[in-house]
């Protein structure tokens, strides 16, 4: 009897994995050979490919060169100066420079590619076709358009599932590196330590979180004090989320608006959680996977609540989007717990093509006047930015209801670990 071939063993069963790489290679290099697509869905690379790995070889040559690099760069193509911490200028010690972008943003890509297809490993063709339509979004387009540095903190918040369900030491110290070194390198991870609840079993859960905390506090002393050049306002258009967007049209100041909008995400996801309406990331799915869509949520949470961010910040939005494909079609699950997936996955459909879509509806229209522009670009703000913030509900929601659940699950862990005592009689016998 003859024996399968390992290579067909492998193909069968990672073979949705594979048709998704595929998928996904192929619309990346069609977005990539012709770029004029690109430019009707609103994407351009001002003339420089992978525009955003740029900036920081440039800040290389210009700090080699004894230049202010956190100053106006003349070697920028848009003279922008370096905003994110100084650790990026670490990779002048591998000698690059700004003719080694092409390897440079090519090789983010390939990293974001690779621990994209592997984590989110999908098993129905449904799952492919799905998350093909995650990856090939326009939001994610314009990271991979201009090789931007989220890519690789991707990559490095991918590791910290490494903690999720094993005790195995290296796990643990990668993990916690990845979250360390990407909280340094781009300030944001921060809250992703939060994610370190979702450490199995529950037992080893406190020393997790602990480390986790201790990674990000060590970080952000660090990089102290270049935070505030990270800080800076972005302006009100197309590709482009956070809650300021729709608090602007509604007549709020940016300053005034953070605590209340961060007030009502929270009492929202309260009531979500208390409600069951929001309810098994911390039970349904492996816990690797689990940890991952959580790390998304909560980034994209962060973000969100922080100001106005570029839309590439979107490409987090992959694991919990992976996640709730799962739970709208697991039909061991309630179904209307299958229903809020499936409503979470359609906003997030929305949340990442509808600015692609309204480029390509301007841009084969008759020339369109800059004041007709900025009308259907705020009316576009006023259709898709509340459902931004219901989708953001939802992660919230999902987010509470499993700290409250693992809070109560440790409790239950810790008061059944306590020796049984005897009590008393009353007449003083035990």
């Amino acid at each position: 009897m003859k024996s399968t071939p390992t290579f067909t063993i492998f193909a069968g069963r990672h073979f949705y994995t594979i048709l998704l790489a595929a998928l996904t290679s192929a619309g990346w290099m069609v977005a990539g050979g012709w770029p004029w697509l690109l430019g009707k869905i609103g994407i351009s690379d001002y003339g420089t490919p992978y525009l955003d790995s740029y900036a920081i070889l440039a800040a290389l040559d210009a700090f080699r060169a004894g230049a202010d690099v956190h100053a106006a760069n003349a070697l920028d193509p848009l003279f922008r100066g370096h905003v994110y911490s100084d650790w990026w200028l670490g990779l002048r010690w591998l000698g690059l420079t700004r003719a080694d972008n092409f390897i440079v943003g090519t090789s983010w890509i390939a990293a974001f590619g690779l621990t994209a297809w592997l984590t989110v490993r999908p098993k129905r063709l449904f799952e492919t076709f799905w998350m093909f339509l995650i990856l090939c979004s326009p939001a994610v387009l314009l990271a991979l358009k201009r090789a931007n540095n989220d890519l690789v903190i991707f990559v490095l918040m991918a590791g910290c599932a490494l903690v999720a369900s094993s005790s195995a030491c290296w796990r643990w110290l990668l993990a916690i590196i990845c979250l360390g070194l990407a909280t340094g390198l781009k300030y944001f991870p921060a809250p992703a330590a939060l994610a370190f609840l979702w450490t199995r079993p529950i037992g080893r859960m406190p020393a997790a979180f602990l480390a986790a905390l201790l990674a990000v506090a060590a970080a952000m002393a660090a990089v102290w004090t270049q935070i505030d050049r990270a800080r800076f306002v972005v302006g009100s258009g197309v590709y482009t989320m956070g809650a300021p967007l729709l608090l602007r049209d509604l007549g709020w100041q940016d300053n005034v608006s953070a605590i209340p909008g961060v007030g009502l995400i929270l009492v929202i996801g309260l009531i979500l959680a208390l409600t069951r309406t929001t309810t098994g990331l911390l039970t349904e799915g492996e816990p690797s996977e689990r940890m991952r869509s959580a790390v998304g949520c909560i980034i994209l949470l962060a973000c969100f609540s922080a100001g106005t961010n570029y839309a590439y910040r979107w490409i987090f939005v992959v694991w919990p989007a992976a996640w709730m494909a799962r739970q709208s079609a697991d039909l061991s699950l309630p179904l209307f717990q299958r229903w809020v997936a499936r409503f979470a996955c359609v906003l997030i459909a929305v949340c990442l093509w509808s600015d692609g879509i309204f480029c390509f509806y301007v841009n084969i229209r008759p020339a369109v006047t800059e004041r007709n522009l900025w009308h259907m670009q705020y009316v576009l703000r006023l259709w898709i930015q509340p459902l931004t913030w219901l989708l953001m509900f939802l992660f919230a929601g999902w987010l509470i209801d499993a700290g409250l659940s693992t809070v109560r699950e440790w409790w239950r862990a810790r008061a059944a670990s306590r020796p049984n005592v005897a009590l008393p009689f009353s007449d003083g016998r035990t």
